[in-house]
């Protein structure tokens, strides 16, 4: 049976989100210079110096005055080999698989394609990190990019949590638990199978228990720290880590994750295209970096990028452990649960006094900067 672009967006879109956040974070408030000549390179650079500098791949463009998108494959500005190597890699796929939106040089525009088309080339090409960069008349260009700086941290239960019910509100999601099997494995995360189907997490720091519906979505999501229990006991067996004293007791299986992570690739800004026909020069202007999105927004008309709602931030975190679906994803929303410690008599007495002891802090959304090509692209 070949592949499908649904298949390839379900195996990429929960590791594209935890990367997306990891990578907004590092460049926030940054400002980006592209660069495609035979040496491609993108910089984001702050007041304190350069952030981040990555090799980007050109993946393709959105117009919005054409309401198409243009593969980077098609290259009707002749960029080097470099520059659209990766874009052809992606095409190759698309037609060993049969997969008609990655050979169809240029496809009609919708709310969604940019996004779907870059996550189904981070599952083919191993490119984790994109970035959406406005290049001036309505037109988007899609990079991916390379950086060392870009591999993420050991995984933790609750970046492990929220990386899935945000990626479930970015686009259609047909079939969550293949989506989920994709994601621990490119994670490295340990599983251990709970009753009636559900699927249990095994961090360091905690553990996840999931359940499914009959449609395989995700319809509850429970979790537990510190690891202990009959979860601390799996993650032994599973990592040859050993327990503690607390560990080995047989109190409740508290669910949380946590487990060495692979180097992330590199985010794919968008490529715009000029509605002008006028071509592009190798290299651009430096200007505010916008941050990366996760989902696509409407490529704007204007020279600087205008994310839509819809569009993920990388670093955007929610400080509620629950997510309501989306309409695309046809399903409720998973609700997650997590333990709450018993309090003491002294601290009941002091509950009216004070703050809550353990209250997530809503991390802050990295400011959407302007960023803009100094020609545009001739499409």
């Amino acid at each position: 049976m070949s592949t499908t672009l649904q298949d390839l967006v379900n195996r990429a879109v929960f590791f594209s989100t935890e990367m997306q956040t990891h990578f907004g974070a590092l460049i926030a408030d940054a400002e980006w210079e592209v660069d495609f000549t035979s040496d491609p390179h993108l910089t984001f650079t702050s007041s304190e110096g350069t952030v981040l500098r990555g090799r980007p791949h050109l993946l393709g463009s959105e117009s919005n005055g054409q309401s198409t998108w243009l593969w980077g494959w098609e290259n009707i500005n002749e960029f080097p080999e470099p520059v659209v190597g990766l874009a052809h890699d992606v095409r190759k796929f698309g037609a060993a698989e049969d997969v008609a939106e990655l050979i169809t040089e240029e496809l009609p525009l919708d709310e969604e394609l940019a996004l779907r088309l870059t996550l189904a080339a981070k599952e083919i090409t191993g490119k984790w990190a994109h970035y959406p960069a406005g290049a001036g008349a309505g037109t988007t260009v899609w990079l991916l990019v390379d950086a060392p700086e870009l591999a993420l941290p050991e995984p933790q239960v609750k970046t492990t949590v929220r990386a899935l019910m945000q990626g479930l509100t970015q686009t259609t999601v047909t079939d969550h638990r293949a989506a989920l099997v994709a994601y621990v494995s490119k994670r490295g995360i340990p599983t251990a199978e709970l009753p009636e189907g559900g699927l249990r997490l095994l961090f360091a720091d905690g553990s996840a228990d999931l359940s499914f519906d009959e449609e395989r979505r995700i319809s509850n999501c429970e979790m537990g720290a510190p690891l202990e229990g009959e979860a601390a006991q799996q993650y032994a067996q599973a990592t040859g880590a050993s327990l503690t004293n607390q560990e080995s007791v047989g109190t409740p299986a508290a669910e949380t994750a946590a487990q060495p992570s692979p180097t992330a690739p590199s985010p794919a800004p968008e490529t715009a295209a000029s509605d002008t026909g006028a071509a592009a020069s190798p290299s651009m202007d430096s200007t505010p970096a916008s941050t990366p999105m996760e989902s696509t927004a409407e490529a704007s008309h204007e020279t600087t990028p205008a994310p839509s709602p819809a569009e993920a931030r990388p670093g955007d975190e929610s400080d509620s452990d629950s997510v309501r679906p989306t309409p695309e994803t046809g399903s409720e929303q998973p609700s997650v649960s997590e333990p709450q410690p018993a309090a003491s008599s002294e601290d009941k007495a002091q509950d009216a006094d004070r703050q809550p002891e353990e209250q997530e802090t809503k991390a802050e959304e990295p400011k959407k900067k302007k960023g803009l090509f100094s020609k545009l692209f001739g499409r």
